[in-house]
């Protein structure tokens, strides 16, 4: 199913042409890989496909943006109350597999402000997996994160999209060999 049309976008900042010309559709079931320098454009195209910045030039449903769970690069946490009291506050159900998978169950109860980046990372990776959306749009996942917790979060996608979900990932770190790649060079 054809999720969005990207049709010859271009986006400017402060009057600099940022990147130019993307053009391309994203199906239901695939990973969709958005790779480039800093500063390429990445996170920006990234917010053009959510709908966060709005461009005449991408065609999608009303019922594809419903479908969203989006990851940032701010990890969306009140650091003053605890891992679990965040997850309660927006209902979400996580399964106790997933803290095992990301090393994190011994610390559900400790507040957002003592743990590592890596940590943090890792608990706003498992609230986008336990969304029970369709659509997972990352905005560099694999930072802070080790190699296992990479390689399981590798597996999680891969996983999704074998169900018929969708990944679409900003990422200049661990290739994800099995994605369809959007390339974004710095404009000159």
């Amino acid at each position: 199913m054809n999720l969005y049309s990207l049709k010859q976008i271009s986006h400017q900042i402060d009057g600099k042409l940022v990147f130019s010309n993307v053009s391309e559709v994203i199906n239901s079931g695939e990973v969709v890989e958005i790779r480039g320098k800093n500063g390429s454009g990445k996170t920006t195209l990234l917010k053009i496909i959510t709908g966060l910045i709005k461009s005449k030039d991408i065609d999608s449903s009303d019922e594809t943006l419903d479908q969203i769970s989006y990851l940032g690069h701010k990890n969306g946490f009140i650091e003053e109350i605890t891992l679990r009291q965040n997850f309660e506050i927006l209902g979400i159900q996580v399964e106790n597999s997933l803290f095992k998978k990301f090393n994190l169950s011994e610390l559900k109860n400790q507040k957002i402000f003592n743990l590592s980046y890596g940590e943090k990372r890792k608990a706003a990776l498992i609230r986008v997996i336990s969304s029970r959306k369709n659509i997972w749009i990352m905005d560099e996942p694999f930072a802070g994160l080790d190699s296992k917790s990479i390689k399981e979060l590798k597996d999680i996608i891969n996983s999704h999209v074998e169900k018929g979900g969708t990944a679409i990932v900003a990422n200049h770190q661990d290739e994800i060999v099995e994605s369809k790649k959007i390339i974004l060079r710095l404009e000159e």
